[in-house]
This record gives structure tokens, C-alpha cells and sequence, in this order.
């Protein structure tokens, strides 16, 4: 009787890890992981377009949702991230922190559908919406990452003191949009562009003389939005939180993933993708 060829076994062991590979297995080990709760801003001034990386959104939400996904698929598994929105003086928590990969898609999902037009108030305080957001992830037990441009309506709004303990939660402000101001686009429902929003456009709420008088000095009375990054690096010094300015996906992710914001937990690793390839360079190799 003839006795099974090395193909024959190489194709018994590729059959045996796609058969390991359905019980979906994982491997347990302690690892730094991280998690998040991740805060949108939403006013107005985030549809601001200013960002000109080819390939990726030229507005401010946009851009901030490309890099947030390219980051849940850059994190290590074992990160959790939850998902916020912010404007006026609260941040609403739409998913409370989720492993990223046995819920990258729910996330993903999530992450896509966060717009505009889901604000309930046209102005922002952003002291108040910050700290709305370290009390709410302290809550979670999370870190917390606050994406804003800083652009305050009303410009003379009272900061509120900070009553947490500096560093208690740790994240990151990350400063959105460029330097230099630009107007800011008047959208309908459908997300087309209808012009710019000009002063006459405002409430009269927030219409002080000190805003007057900015708004004069800009060109033909246009709203003009720019990234507030003194204002942003002043309230990371007092949360505790460091600041990030968000230039590129790649960079937001490595800051997400630095150690100083990580913990050692013991992390279910997915073996599957593993156990896959392996059968597929096994069954490769029957074909040499």
C-alpha cells in the first residue's frame, strides 16, 4: 500500500487549521491597551473647509471621522472606544466604550453617521462641553479624547472653574482645522452648500459689542473660523489632558496609542486571521 505523500499532509494540516480557525479560538496575554471616549463637536464652525490632504475630507467633521477610523483599525485589539457628540454645553454619549475589534463595525457605523444636523443648540461654550465630557468619562472609567476647533459662540462666554482634579482623566484635547480664518459654510439638510454664514445670520444672544466689533473687522461681515489653539493648550493645562493638533490620520493614531495613556490588561487576541493564513500558505505549498 502506498503511503500518503507530503502534499497529502500538507493539505490534512491547512484542513485542520481552517477547521481550528471555526471555533473562532483566542489567545490571552497581558498587553497595553486603551480606552476612550471619543467627543465630537458638531456646531456650526466644523463644517468649516480647511483641511486639503488629498484623498480625505476637506471639512473639519469630515476629516475628524476619516482619522478616527483609520485609528480604530490602527489600535491594538483590547481598545475600547466610545462615541460622543458636543455642542452648545453637553456632550451626549451615543455608544459607551466598545472593544474595538469584536465591534469595529458597529463602531465604524456609528462613527459615519455623526453630522451636523444632529446639534440641539446653534452656539457652543467649549469650557462647558469639555468639562461635560471628563465628568462623563470618568463616569465610563475611560480616557477621553474632545475633538473641537475651539471656536466659542458667543466669543464672550464666561469660563466656568474646573471642579475635577487635574490628570484624573487622561486623553486629549485635539485642536481641528488650520490657523488661518475662513469662512464658514451655510449648509441645508441635504449637506449642499448655500453660501456662508455673515453676522446678520446670529441670534441676537450672542451678538455683543465685543463680538460686534470682531465681526466688523472681518471682510464683507462673513463668520470667519479658525482653530483657537492658545485657548485649547490653556484648558489641556487645567483638565490634566494633553493637546493634539490634528494634521494627519497617522498622527492622531500614534498619539492615541502612546503608553502614557495605556494600561496592562490581560487581552483576548483573535487567533483566527492566523489560523487562516496558515492553511492558505499550507495549500500554496502543495501547488510548488
Amino acid at each position: 500500500m502506498r503511503r500518503p505523500g507530503w502534499r497529502f499532509w500538507l493539505w490534512l494540516a491547512a484542513l485542520a487549521s481552517l477547521a481550528t480557525a471555526a471555533f473562532d479560538p483566542r489567545w490571552t496575554l497581558p498587553r497595553p491597551v486603551h480606552r476612550y471616549l471619543a467627543v465630537v463637536d458638531i456646531t456650526q464652525s466644523m463644517n468649516t473647509r480647511d483641511y486639503h490632504r488629498p484623498g480625505l475630507p476637506n471639512d473639519r467633521i469630515g476629516f475628524v471621522k476619516v482619522s478616527l477610523e483609520q485609528a480604530l483599525m490602527a489600535l491594538p485589539c483590547g481598545t475600547e472606544l466610545g462615541l460622543a457628540i458636543f455642542t452648545h454645553k453637553n456632550a451626549h454619549v451615543l455608544l459607551t466604550p466598545l472593544e474595538i475589534c469584536a465591534h469595529g463595525a458597529a463602531l465604524r457605523d456609528a462613527l459615519r453617521a455623526i453630522d451636523w444636523r444632529s446639534a440641539w443648540a446653534a452656539d457652543s461654550y467649549i469650557a462647558y462641553g469639555l468639562f461635560d465630557a471628563v465628568r462623563t468619562a470618568r463616569a465610563l472609567k475611560s480616557g477621553v479624547i474632545f475633538f473641537t476647533d475651539g471656536d466659542p459662540v458667543p466669543a464672550t462666554a464666561r469660563q466656568p472653574p474646573f471642579r475635577g482634579k487635574p490628570g484624573q482623566v487622561k486623553g486629549w484635547i485635539v485642536g481641528v482645522g488650520g490657523l488661518v480664518p475662513a469662512p464658514i459654510p451655510k449648509l441645508d439638510l441635504e449637506g449642499r452648500l448655500t453660501g456662508y454664514w455673515r453676522r446678520a445670520d446670529l441670534p441676537r444672544s450672542v451678538q455683543s459689542p465685543r463680538f460686534v466689533r470682531q465681526i466688523r473687522r472681518e471682510r464683507e461681515g462673513l463668520l470667519l473660523s479658525r482653530l483657537h489653539e492658545d485657548e485649547l493648550r490653556q484648558l489641556a493645562g487645567l483638565t490634566g489632558l494633553r493637546y493634539h493638533r490634528l494634521t494627519t490620520p497617522q498622527a492622531l493614531t500614534e498619539a492615541l496609542n502612546r503608553p502614557e495613556t495605556a494600561e496592562i490588561r490581560p487581552t483576548a487576541l483573535p487567533l483566527r486571521p492566523w489560523l487562516i493564513g496558515l492553511a492558505l500558505a499550507l495549500a500554496l505549498a502543495t501547488l510548488v
